[in-house]
């Protein structure tokens, strides 16, 4: 992105049966994540905060964990920062819950389903409990419930949420609603891992508050041996937005790949907020933008520098 004008941007185990041996250990190195978010300049024209959340736990030995929401904002979810929050803290603890089972995070072969089976169902009934006990710990005021009407009870706190864990040689993804997720090839090329969601329509997105949450969740697994990444880039919709370039994941892969191969990870730590920042404003998308940076150990191997995680 040559300075871009187009953002980019504890009992001993014991041994398992016969014919159920535990996933390989993950080969060593270290991920890292760098993440910034921006209040969009329509929401400080009128006073709103920023209903994004983006947060960066990490996973020993050498993974990490980054979940990024985008509260809905429209009036009807009136409590949506709040879902937000409430989403990437859950979120991030259910995959570090994940990854801490004796045998750790299941194989490539069985990730998907696992995800789809074990840890989506848990953010989702996680996610409406923390909900509840908000209410029931702050209840609706009389303004609120007007607007909220017949409205489930959630509908107020509703939230897209993306979800990324890297460990070792693997990288896995689940994602509900909006946004982006993008896989950084060496060669620069864009890997687009998560599968398209045929509700979203540019006006409308499927949420956490949405009923049946659990079964509009869409995950993915990547093998870095196969497929090698420098890295994956989370954003929300304020930020695909406020792109210039129809094809804009490739233009930003392209782009980033080039500047993780030649700057320092303190340098793309520095420029994150400005990237974020440029696309909140008044010429980009005028959204909330918020964007977590996960790098492969691959980058920090190559450079021989200091690791840097940005929570």
């Amino acid at each position: 992105m040559a300075e871009p004008d187009a953002v980019p941007p504890e009992a001993p185990p014991r041994s398992p049966p016969a014919g159920h041996e535990p996933p390989a250990p993950d080969p060593p190195g270290r991920w890292q994540a760098l993440t910034a978010t921006e209040r969009g300049a329509a929401h400080r024209a009128a006073g709103i905060p920023n209903q994004d959340a983006v947060v960066v736990r990490l996973l020993e030995p050498g993974g990490i964990v980054a979940a990024v929401a985008d509260g809905h904002g429209h009036s009807r979810h009136f409590r949506s920062a709040r879902g937000a929050q409430l989403a990437v803290s859950i979120a991030s603890q259910a995959a570090r819950d994940l990854a801490a089972r004796h045998g750790g995070l299941p194989d490539l072969a069985k990730a998907e389903d696992e995800l789809r089976r074990t840890l989506v169902p848990t953010v989702v009934g996680q996610w409406r409990e923390a909900v509840l006990a908000d209410v029931a710990a702050e209840p609706f005021t009389g303004p609120e419930s007007a607007v909220r009407r017949g409205d489930d009870v959630t509908i107020p706190y509703g939230t897209t949420l993306l979800l990324a864990v890297g460990r070792g040689g693997r990288l896995l993804l689940a994602q509900i609603g909006d946004g982006d997720i993008v896989g950084i090839r060496p060669d620069g090329t864009a890997l687009l891992p998560v599968p398209g969601d045929p509700l979203l329509d540019g006006r409308h997105t499927t949420s956490l508050c949405t009923p049946g949450a659990g079964g509009h969740f869409r995950v993915a697994a990547v093998d870095l041996a196969g497929t090698p990444l420098l890295g994956a880039l989370l954003a929300t919709d304020g930020y695909g937005n406020a792109q210039l370039a129809q094809a804009w994941e490739a233009v930003v892969s392209a782009d980033l790949a080039a500047l993780i191969a030649s700057r320092p990870v303190a340098w793309l730590a520095s420029q994150l907020p400005v990237w974020a920042a440029r696309c909140a404003s008044l010429d980009g998308s005028a959204d909330d933008t918020t964007l977590a940076l996960l790098l492969s150990p691959a980058v920090a191997a190559a450079a021989g520098e200091p690791e840097v995680t940005v929570p």
